[in-house]
Parts: structure tokens; C-alpha cells; sequence
């Protein structure tokens, strides 16, 4: 058996529902579309996951879900993170309350008290923490450039040196495909209308530059067609990477233990 030292730091897994999309299923059957695909609901929350766990992600992490939606993610980190270690934007606070109430059981919100902002604007300051990772799936194939800048602002200002920032897009391979408008595309807590659109990774690349980020493409597909994009503050080394992978190993290693003692 394991130590009850050890216990503390293991994700409260055991808890996990068998079929997170029948869930999803009956989340968008019961109140429509929630802005994300009940198809793949499971299967993209857990992929981001594996991809926070791959760059480093460790249960006293802080992370910060920009657009966090009915929780698909959410889910699955808040079970994961130690107390106080998930925080999240989102602008439709309905959707918070429709995924608090379909896969958060009370116990789970008083034990490991996830933190929410319903900012329009994403403003990251607001919850006055250093983060370990932002995170923004399908967040950049909705919003406009200017919030793109906003967010790229507060991951140079709210975040610790070593953070890194997760987000997803779909890539505008032609001129006439990189958004320049000002509005949300897609549905929201103002919108019903679906939609998506693309920017060009040469003007996030611009953007990046002119914060001294690096930017990076991630060789792993994100979910739903999507692409993974990395940004950091400093280049990552050939030891910090094996060092990320060593504790992966460690963490799954745990999780599988914990499942089978």
C-alpha cells in the first residue's frame, strides 16, 4: 500500500467517471450546444491533459484555463491539481455552472476549490497569481487578434519564468483566411451562431517577438483538427526536457498504482 504521504500528492483519479462521453452526450442533449463537440468530449480532454503532463505539468502546478467552458478540461485537472492550483476564464458563466453540475461532485469543489473569472476581456490579472500554464484550447479559432495580444500580455506579465503557454488554432494558409475582425466567432454567452476562424502563425510569431517569446509548433496534433502552439520565455534545454519526461514517467507510474493497489 501506499504511504499516505504519497497519497496527498496522487490526482483523486479513483473518481472518474467510465464514460465521460455519454456525459458530454447528455450535457449538450439537455441544454444544446455548449460550444464544444460531444463526439470527441472526452477524448479532447484528455489529450490536453497528456500534452500539459508532457511540458511539465505536475499536481502543485498553477494553471490557468483561458475559456474554460462546461469544464472538459477542467475536469480533468481539477482532479488532477492539488487545492488552489486551477484557475479559469470564462466569459459564459452559464457554462461553468452546466459542467460544475454534470461532472463536479460537491466534495471534489470543496476539497480542491477551483478558482473562476467570467472577464470578458480575459484578463489574467485578476486573480493576482504567478502561473505555471495557461492554457487556451479552441480559444484562438474564436477571438479576435487584439484579445490574442491581451492574452499573450498577461502570460508575459502573470506568469512564473519557467511557464509555458498551451493554445490551439487552425493555421491561415492564405491572406484572404487571416481574421482581422473584432468580434468573438462563434457561440458564447452573446452569440448562438457557430463558427470559427484562422490566424496567420507568421503574425502570432510577430506578436511573440515583440515580448521576447518563443514560440514553438508541437510535433503532437491538439484535438478536433487543431493545431498545438508553445509559447515560453526562455528556449527550453535538452535537460529540462529530460527532466520533464522523468517526472511524466513518475507521475504515471503513481497513477497506475493507485489504480491497481
Amino acid at each position: 500500500m501506499m504511504s499516505t504521504e504519497n497519497e496527498k500528492k496522487i490526482p483523486e483519479i479513483e473518481r472518474i467517471p467510465v464514460n465521460l462521453k455519454s456525459i458530454g452526450e447528455k450535457m449538450t442533449r439537455e441544454n444544446g450546444f455548449l460550444g464544444v463537440p460531444d463526439h470527441s468530449f472526452e477524448k479532447a480532454g484528455r489529450n490536453q491533459l497528456i500534452t500539459l503532463l508532457e511540458e511539465g505539468l505536475t499536481p502543485d502546478s498553477k494553471v490557468l484555463e483561458i475559456g474554460c467552458g462546461v469544464l472538459r478540461v477542467g475536469y480533468w485537472l481539477i482532479h488532477f491539481l492539488n487545492p488552489d492550483c486551477y484557475y479559469g476564464i470564462e466569459p459564459a458563466e452559464k457554462r461553468v455552472e452546466i459542467g460544475k453540475k454534470y461532472l463536479l461532485h460537491s466534495e471534489i469543489l470543496a476539497s480542491k476549490r477551483p478558482q473562476f473569472d467570467f472577464n470578458e476581456i480575459f484578463d489574467t490579472s485578476v486573480f493576482h497569481t504567478k502561473f505555471d500554464f495557461f492554457l487556451a484550447g479552441s480559444i484562438w479559432t474564436h477571438c479576435s487578434k487584439e484579445s490574442i495580444r491581451v492574452m499573450l500580455n498577461g502570460f508575459a506579465n502573470n506568469t512564473t519564468d519557467s511557464a509555458v503557454f498551451l493554445t490551439s488554432y487552425l493555421p491561415a494558409r492564405l491572406k484572404k483566411n487571416d481574421y482581422q475582425g473584432n468580434d468573438w466567432v462563434g457561440t458564447s454567452h452573446r452569440s448562438d451562431i457557430s463558427g470559427c476562424i484562422r490566424h496567420s502563425r507568421k503574425w502570432i510569431q510577430s506578436e511573440c517577438d515583440k515580448r521576447n517569446l518563443i514560440l514553438e509548433s508541437l510535433s503532437r496534433d491538439a484535438f478536433d483538427g487543431q493545431y498545438w502552439l508553445k509559447i515560453s520565455k526562455h528556449k527550453t534545454s535538452k535537460y529540462s526536457i529530460k527532466r520533464k519526461r522523468i517526472q511524466l514517467k513518475k507521475l504515471i507510474r503513481s497513477m497506475l498504482d493507485l489504480i491497481f493497489e
